[in-house]
């Protein structure tokens, strides 16, 4: 089983080191698909899905398009990389339960909590509808990311227009809601960023 565990990351090392960051959902995207804007998860090396400062202009753009536009809903895409993710690392193989400080992410979870937290972020501090933004996953991607599209407003939880997966929130917000004994992911909250004089600090 150790053997079996180990080999893993060891894989997807060798595949990062032959592949080059690959932008998520390549062209052409589905109709009424629009991509808006990236937040990068480049900086905190100990925390690998919280939310960066750096993200307050996209997570402010994001915001103002569902409120100036009732008819979609937004997709965010969340991708990791298991060079740069440290995937060799094994964060997190020993916990049987979610961490909320964010430092013993296991690899395998850190697009999914780069979603979830963007998400939490829109709708905590920018006051987006929840039942509005559908956090995903990109499996197939490298890159320390998420990616925030625009799509259709009757998209769901089982076809969200961009052919990722759906992350199954441990508050569902997304119909169809999952099942009790499917794993669910609790967002690892963060304090307001707060922008002063053309840069952004946190609070």
């Amino acid at each position: 089983m150790l053997g079996h565990r180990s080999f893993v990351p060891t894989l997807a090392l060798l595949t990062a080191a032959f592949a080059s960051d690959l932008p998520a959902q390549q062209l052409p995207l589905a109709s009424g698909v629009e991509k808006l804007c990236t937040i990068e998860f480049s900086k905190d090396s100990r925390r690998p899905a919280r939310v960066e400062d750096q993200a307050l202009p996209c997570l402010e753009q994001a915001a103002q398009k569902l409120k100036d536009a009732p008819g979609i809903k937004l997709v965010l895409v969340g991708i990791s990389h298991p060079l740069y993710d440290h995937a060799e690392a094994e964060h997190g193989m020993e916990r049987m339960h979610e961490d909320p400080t964010g430092l013993d992410v296991r690899f395998s979870d850190v697009a999914a909590y780069r979603a979830i937290n963007t998400k939490a972020y829109l709708t905590q501090w920018l006051h987006a509808d929840a039942t509005r933004i559908i956090p995903t996953t990109d499996e197939y991607t490298l890159g320390r990311r998420v990616l925030v599209y625009t799509v259709p407003a009757d998209a769901d939880f089982n076809h969200n227009y961009t052919k990722t997966t759906p992350t199954n929130e441990s508050k569902c917000t997304i119909k169809p809601c999952p099942i009790p004994t499917e794993d669910v992911l609790t967002p690892q909250l963060r304090g307001q960023i707060l922008a002063s004089k053309g840069d952004v600090k946190a609070h």
